[in-house]
């Protein structure tokens, strides 16, 4: 379990900002507006700390390929950790460019 906990990790990293970031513009819409300033920011600094756990587990995952040999579970972490860090950013790009 702890293998597939390492291996899917960045993976459970974007699904939770998906799920964080669809419920704070929900509370945003029924509080405010969902383009308020302070709602944009909240999801902002939520994402930002979500792009550094998965820019932190993608160097860990890279630091662990260069201390060993290949091993299949650090390439998959390395790999979910990068697409997690890359869909994590374009999920947030609307709320920085202010769609």
């Amino acid at each position: 379990m702890k293998t597939w906990a390492w291996m899917t990790g960045g993976l459970v990293l974007w699904a939770a900002h998906f799920l964080g970031v669809y419920l704070i513009s929900s509370a945003a819409d029924v509080a405010s507006t969902a383009d308020d300033v302070r709602w944009r920011m909240a999801g902002l600094t939520f994402s930002l700390v979500l792009v550094l756990a998965a820019a932190s587990l993608l160097w860990a995952a890279l630091r662990r390929l260069q201390a060993g040999p290949d091993r299949f579970a650090d390439q998959l972490a390395a790999l979910a950790a990068a697409v997690a860090l890359i869909a994590i950013t374009w999920q947030t790009l609307p709320t920085v460019v202010g769609y």
